[in-house]
């Protein structure tokens, strides 16, 4: 009997070639559950490129305005253990983070219903062994794959490692990997550390991150075409009815995309926040994490408040220590924090606001300790042979020098006990070659941005429609990346069947 592979499939058009090539390699039965936005269903429904067996459209099943059963939901969390709630509160455009509109509980309830019942039925339908996603990051990619995991679906979703341009096909991102049966991995490499600070510098996710911002760079005319498109958009009635974009108007997105907060925000930075470091000043290190972000709202949503962890850390401190804390670079795409956040953190009395200018390497080079949520900084850490402690499950909290806090209140404890642990470097190593081992080498956000200058005039801000040939074009084009990916979806496949179906 053929395996059958449900496919979540959204904008984001990579996930469509990894499914086109697997249904190639591997004899399955296919079928997709997609939410795509109206100016792009056209594809779907002409496209030829992949046989599915069955197709969903999932904005044609949701509803913000239906009559909801509670009762429906509250026995929807108790069959499958899943708190609604913490998946609603994981959506930006829910809370905190949207500035157009502000749903009601009536909404966000009905909204849910409407979905939790149609993957039911998607489910119930198919009745898939696998689910193919990509790295969940949003609340209804979420919940289904919640849904799955409860349901015993396994799912085959491809990852970044937290190291550079090394990915995986994971059951879930950044999951704990079970080591008892990687008896190999231990004596597979054991480098010093001088060694392992040269391949982290090797393995650098920063260094990816750079080369994709310095990709990502739209000439000026380009971005205002871009931007003219998408403004035209907001006043279709279709574009309106999607709940995401629930009070957006013409007049406020041209208001909040204005230059002017970023300009006076960053000159705010400049002149508050340090960029010396103190060589006499005993600090511990907490990175920003950039917002909104996966890391925060679906890996530690219990963390959200970033000034309130920080004034947990430095009320927690050793008198002779500072809390440093340091500003995400990445914050400029969205015009920085409202300065009143900064002033928030800045009253603080023992807390130094860092400029984002400052490199990581240094402060990890001179402070005694990292806190971080979620962050990959907790491991760059201990390359550096500092210790670290994290809020979050995180892969790499196997090893002995990070710390997972489970109770906020033994964070001063836990704090004095971190500064006298030291690094070893047999659990670094060990870490090192399960994640190398587990993994392979991809350019994933290249193969993504190779697509987006490919479809640029036909699909601009993500808002067009795709010509069948040309995504035919691009995929023969691409055969060699894309076939790679595929494979190691069907390894995992393999893996999944000699392991007794544990991915």
């Amino acid at each position: 009997m053929k395996d059958k592979i449900l496919c979540w499939l959204d904008n984001e058009w990579i996930h469509f070639g990894i499914a086109k090539f697997i249904q190639d390699k591997y004899d399955c039965d296919m079928y997709a559950a997609i939410d795509i936005r109206y100016t792009s269903r056209k594809f779907y429904e002409s496209q030829n490129i992949i046989k599915f067996n069955k197709t969903w459209y999932y904005r044609d099943h949701i509803s913000t305005t239906k009559p909801y059963d509670l009762n429906y939901l509250k026995s929807f969390e108790e069959k499958y253990n899943i708190n609604l709630w913490n998946i609603a509160f994981a959506e930006r455009f829910f809370y905190k983070y949207n500035e157009f509109y502000k749903f009601t509980d009536d909404e966000i309830l009905s909204l849910l219903e409407t979905e939790c019942k149609f993957f039911e039925e998607v489910l119930e339908k198919t009745r898939p062994d696998y689910l193919l996603i990509k790295m969940t990051d949003s609340h209804q990619s979420n919940l289904l794959h919640q849904l799955c995991k409860k349901k015993g679906i396994k799912t085959l979703m491809i990852s970044l490692t937290r190291f550079g341009y090394r990915y995986g096909v994971f059951d879930d991102y950044d999951q704990i990997m079970d080591s008892s049966t990687d008896g190999d991995i231990e004596s597979s490499g054991n480098r010093t550390i001088s060694e392992l600070q040269n391949f982290l510098q090797d393995h650098s996710a920063r260094k990816e991150i750079t080369i994709i911002e310095s990709r990502s760079q739209i000439p000026i005319l380009r971005r205002i075409k871009k931007y003219l498109k998408y403004v035209k958009l907001i006043g279709d009635e279709d574009f309106k009815t999607y709940y995401a974009n629930y009070g957006k108007s013409r007049l406020k997105v041209v208001g909040k995309f204005l230059f002017l907060r970023r300009i006076y925000r960053k000159r705010f930075i400049d002149k508050k926040f340090i960029k010396e470091i103190d060589k006499e000043e005993k600090f511990i290190y907490f990175p920003l994490h950039y917002e909104p972000e996966r890391a925060l709202l679906l890996e530690a949503p219990f963390y959200t408040d970033q000034i309130l962890v920080i004034s947990n850390i430095a009320r927690s401190l050793p008198i002779e220590y500072k809390l440093y804390v340091k500003e995400h670079v990445a914050m400029f795409e969205t015009g920085w924090r409202k300065i009143s956040y900064y002033e928030k953190i800045l009253e603080i009395p023992n807390v130094r606001l860092i400029h984002p200018s400052v490199k990581s390497e240094e402060l990890l080079k001179k402070t005694s300790l990292v806190v971080t949520i979620s962050g990959t900084s907790g491991l760059e850490a201990v390359f550096y042979n500092k210790p670290a402690i994290v809020l979050a499950d995180v892969s790499y909290a196997s090893i002995s020098s990070v710390y997972r806090l489970k109770n906020i209140e033994e964070l001063p404890m836990v704090i004095r006990k971190m500064l006298h642990t030291k690094v070893n470097v047999s659990d670094l190593n060990k870490y090192v070659n399960q994640i190398m081992k587990k993994s392979f080498e991809f350019d994933f956000h290249g193969l993504y941005l190779d697509f987006n200058e490919y479809f640029v005039d036909d699909f601009a801000n993500g808002f067009g429609s795709i010509p069948v040939q040309k995504m035919e074009s691009f995929l023969e084009k691409y055969n060699e990346q894309f076939e790679k990916l595929a494979m190691e979806h069907i390894k995992q496949i393999m893996t999944s069947k000699h392991d007794g179906h544990s991915i």
